[in-house]
């Protein structure tokens, strides 16, 4: 009996969760400007970056680049930089995103007379955009990979596939924690800002963390994005051999148990909160 309990709980989860995938891929095909901006977006912040350099250094702008990084292709660097913040950006506001959106329509409050999980419900939504952004910005970004890397592993891009996928679990964990902030304070931008500016500048995105203090360098050991970045540019750029038992990749398992536990149980407690103190009826 409880088996067959655990069984119809898991159908229904499925069904919430496709539910909300049509309803989101169907709003992407309706506005499909968005396809074209994520399409654009890393190269005009690569062109952007790449050219502030060379404004800034002149022809000596590269060899310094080099001495930093390792690599001359400082295009490719940012590209890579640029699709990782992109995606980051994406599953981090989601969520909390979804909420805010049912706040401001007036139909959040509706959702919990329905027996649907909750949990379930506000993070679905990172599926059909984390595969629609992840997927529009890998076919974007491929053909630039290998032209300038000169030659793609097929090893190497389903490592750096696995990878980006692994890397949504810590961030659907912290995604959670901001999405618990707009339960409890409704307009939670600013605090949700000042993590975002945090979670980029120990990321390495746009530069090696080598350039960063040290204590700066301790305190990105606990930042996903991190050793997304640092991965995908071993095996894209460098054309490095990473095994999935690689410390970092071994590092985003344990993140994304931390940031996991910590994200749901924090949304589950603001939640609870919110119901019996009636909060979930004011925005």
């Amino acid at each position: 009996m409880r088996r067959r309990s655990i069984v119809r709980e898991l159908q229904n989860n499925l069904l919430v969760v496709w539910a909300v995938f049509v309803r989101d891929i169907t709003f992407w095909l309706r506005y499909p400007s968005w396809i074209f901006t994520f399409i654009a977006l890393p190269y005009m912040l690569s062109g952007l970056f790449y050219g502030m350099g060379y404004a800034l250094a002149g022809p000596s702008s590269l060899k310094n680049f080099a001495s930093k990084t390792g690599t001359e292709n400082a295009f490719l660097y940012y590209t890579i930089g640029c699709f990782i913040l992109l995606f980051t950006e994406l599953v981090l506001g989601e969520v909390s995103a979804s909420i805010r959106s049912e706040q401001l329509r007036g139909t959040f409050e509706i959702n919990y007379v329905t027996p649907t999980n909750k949990l379930v419900l506000w993070s679905a939504p990172v599926i059909p955009h984390g595969l629609m952004s992840s997927g529009i910005m890998i076919a974007s970004t491929l053909p630039v990979v290998i032209i300038e890397a000169g030659k793609l592993d097929p090893v190497n891009f389903f490592i750096a596939v696995i990878v980006l996928f692994l890397g949504i679990l810590p961030l659907l964990g912290l995604g959670m924690a901001m999405a618990a902030l707009t339960m409890r304070f409704k307009e939670p931008w600013a605090v949700i800002n000042m993590v975002r500016v945090i979670l980029y500048l120990l990321s390495g995105i746009y530069y090696p963390l080598t350039v960063l203090p040290e204590y700066l360098r301790y305190m990105a050991v606990v930042v996903p994005p991190n050793y997304m970045v640092d991965i995908l540019r071993d095996l894209l750029i460098f054309q490095r051999k990473v095994i999935l038992s690689d410390y970092r990749i071994l590092a985003l398992f344990i993140l994304s148990s931390i940031y996991l536990i910590l994200g749901f149980s924090l949304y589950r407690r603001w939640e609870q909160n919110a119901r019996r103190t009636g909060e979930i009826s004011k925005y």
